[in-house]
This record gives structure tokens, C-alpha cells and sequence, in this order.
């Protein structure tokens, strides 16, 4: 039979697993996804549809703003880069990641060249995108139930806070 712990004891698992999931919670906000766009032309294609044939509005621009402009920094370095330094891996946040999928299962265009051009470049690059919103799924999957769990201690810290009735015996 599991030891019952006291109200002390629960208040301090509880306060040891909100720090957890604090830093948790941080770590993944700074974490950085690789998405592989595989060659420049798919980076310029992106930064092109973004620019050119995503209807903002005033929910999402700053994202956009956020996501083009890194988007474009990653681009500059790669131009200067040496050689065999060159990459088109970019690293994005979870808000960039999460901005750039919305972007680009949202866009709309005219003609057929244009709906060629913009198939060929989600068929390049739509796997990475994907595999690194899996693994930023998997991550928030971790924050999700360590915060079950914080609620689970709740749920016992407030049963055992509350008092208890004894019955005498007669």
C-alpha cells in the first residue's frame, strides 16, 4: 500500500514540478527547429510568396514581419558564406515555424504557372516543415502532461487541506 504524503510534501512536489515546467516551458520558447529548404531558389521562392501573395491582416502581420525578416537574415548569411560553409537549413523558432506553416497552406494565386511554380515548392519543402512541427509537437506533448500532472496535485493538495471528521466511539 503507496504512503500517503502529507500536505507538506504535496505542496513541494507540486512547487519542484512548476519549476520544472517553467524552464520546460522556456527552453522549448527558445528552441530553435531545422527545417532543411534544400536549395537558394526555395528560400527565394518562399521569401517571394510571402512578400508577394500572402494577404496579411493586422492578427498576423507582426509574425510575418518576424518570420520574413529571419527568414532573410538566414539568406544574407548563406550569400556570405564561404563555400563549403553555405547551408539552406534554416532554424526557426516555434513561432516562425508555426507562422511559416500557416503561410504556406494559405496562400492563393492566380494562373496556373504560379500554382506549378508554388506546388513544386511545397512538394520540396513540405516534408521538413513537417517532420519539425512533429518534433515541436512532441515537445509540447512533454509540457502537456507535466501539467496533468500539476493538476492531479492540486486535486490532492486540496483533499488533503481539507479537515478531516473523526468519529468517537461510544
Amino acid at each position: 500500500m503507496a504512503k500517503t504524503k502529507s500536505l507538506k510534501e504535496l505542496k513541494d512536489l507540486r512547487a519542484k514540478l512548476e519549476v520544472e515546467v517553467n524552464e520546460l516551458q522556456k527552453e522549448l520558447a527558445e528552441r530553435e527547429y531545422s527545417v532543411d529548404i534544400e536549395n537558394a531558389t526555395n528560400l527565394n521562392a518562399i521569401l517571394t510568396q510571402i512578400d508577394k501573395s500572402y494577404e496579411w491582416n493586422i492578427k498576423n502581420a507582426a509574425f510575418l514581419i518576424n518570420l520574413y525578416d529571419s527568414l532573410q537574415d538566414q539568406r544574407k548569411i548563406n550569400l556570405n558564406a564561404k563555400e563549403n560553409e553555405k547551408t539552406t537549413t534554416v532554424l526557426l523558432n516555434s513561432m516562425q515555424l508555426n507562422t511559416l506553416y500557416t503561410v504556406l497552406t494559405n496562400i492563393s494565386g492566380i494562373g496556373i504557372e504560379s500554382a506549378r511554380r508554388f506546388t513544386k515548392l511545397l512538394t520540396n519543402v513540405g516534408s521538413q516543415i513537417t517532420d519539425a512541427l512533429n518534433e515541436m509537437a512532441d515537445n509540447n506533448k512533454v509540457i502537456q502532461q507535466r501539467h496533468v500532472e500539476l493538476a492531479e496535485l492540486d486535486l490532492e493538495i486540496e483533499k488533503a487541506s481539507q479537515p478531516t471528521l473523526e468519529v468517537e466511539q461510544a
